[in-house]
């Protein structure tokens, strides 16, 4: 497996956009077949830009960054979480180039090679206040899996307090996601991101 170092400025602030070769990728994202749309992390096609958000902004010490992998394409994040300063999360968070499609997404599938640790995903539109997030737990294996979510499987939080009384989670308002770990342990952590999927049946 290769690995291609994307430009990684400081964690808190914007990483700046995909560099994936995607010369003949679709301007949108992939339908794969009808009432399915698949997002491809390294496609800047598909997401303008990827920011790293640790607790360093809360004077924690993790650490993490991106790079591009192929065989087969997708974005490696990594880098070492710490408890010091009562600090404990790091996340990579990516905005959608576009839209999605105006549809009842049912099912959301997520593809990735893990290193077994627990991590988050988390979903934001522009309906949830300013910090708010849908988030879903994922304990994943060891290496390539797909892991599926529905609506009810995300509820909402804020610095790891549940927030409640929000609307009502719509896939097809999704705006910008995030993969975040938080599970309590140093040590350093690995996740390749390859794509995410959504479909209007409830498995893809």
């Amino acid at each position: 497996m290769r690995y291609y170092l994307l430009p990684v400025m400081m964690a808190c602030l914007k990483v700046g956009n995909l560099n994936a070769d995607t010369t003949n990728s679709p301007t949108r994202a992939l339908d794969i077949m009808p009432g399915t749309v698949v997002l491809e992390f390294y496609n800047k096609n598909h997401f303008s830009h990827v920011q790293l958000v640790h607790d360093t902004v809360m004077g924690g010490r993790s650490d993490g960054a991106v790079n591009m992998v192929t065989e087969p394409a997708g974005l490696r994040f990594f880098g070492n979480l710490s408890l010091a300063n009562n600090g404990g999360f790091a996340s990579a968070e990516f905005r959608l180039t576009n839209a999605l499609p105006a549809q009842h997404f049912s099912s959301i599938k997520l593809h990735v090679a893990a290193d077994g640790r627990t991590y988050q995903l988390r979903l934001k539109t522009p309906y949830l206040p300013r910090g708010v997030a849908y988030v879903a737990n994922f304990k994943s294996d060891i290496g390539q899996q797909h892991y599926y979510f529905q609506p009810d499987a995300f509820s909402g939080r804020y610095r790891g307090r549940e927030v409640t009384q929000l609307p009502k989670l719509n896939f097809a308002d999704v705006t910008q996601l995030s993969v975040m770990l938080a599970d309590e342990k140093n040590g350093p952590f690995s996740i390749i991101l390859y794509s995410l999927g959504l479909s209007t049946t409830q498995a893809i």
